[in-house]
């Protein structure tokens, strides 16, 4: 059980030192700004630190926890676990590098016009890179080579930097 939490809090310290760095990039506009340009203050880097060790560890508990069941319906899982991922990582980056307030953080996704729209929205918001890291997880990474597994998150990490 001791090795279970060290794992996990090695992802969620790699998550955060992505996610960190990202925001840095962001806040520095390095190698471009981000689109429409905003201006960033420097809580963006402890926001994306958090929102990083929380995109990491959302999919990677999520597949611990699930591992008894068959690889088929641990896939269908991945919208779950993609949305809640996509909607608790943003709460802080919503309220500090938005100023927007608590309460209208801890709703963002019902700002969102209509059922549908509450259903997507935190997908854009990297949900969708752990619903990619979770699959990824579930179908061939849990469990084998310590590489492979790395690998495959790494890939997943790479493709929220190109949103």
């Amino acid at each position: 059980m001791r090795s279970r939490w060290r794992k996990l809090a090695v992802v969620a310290v790699l998550g955060a030192a992505g996610g960190g760095i990202n925001a840095w990039l962001c806040l520095a506009r390095l190698p471009v700004p981000v689109h429409d340009d905003p201006d960033f203050n420097w809580l963006v880097v402890p926001g994306g630190a958090v929102h990083g060790a929380i995109m990491a560890i959302v999919p990677l508990t999520a597949a611990l926890t699930l591992a008894g069941w068959r690889v088929g319906y641990q896939v269908l899982v991945a919208p779950v676990v993609g949305w809640i991922a996509g909607y608790v990582s943003w709460i802080l980056l919503h309220h500090w590098v938005f100023d927007k307030g608590w309460s209208a953080s801890l709703v963002w996704p019902l700002q969102i016009d209509g059922w549908l729209g509450v259903a997507w929205a935190p997908f854009p918001y990297f949900g969708a890179v752990s619903a990619i890291a979770y699959v990824s997880l579930t179908a061939g990474g849990l469990g084998r080579s310590r590489a492979r597994t790395a690998a495959l998150m790494t890939f997943a990490g790479v493709l929220g930097s190109f949103w």
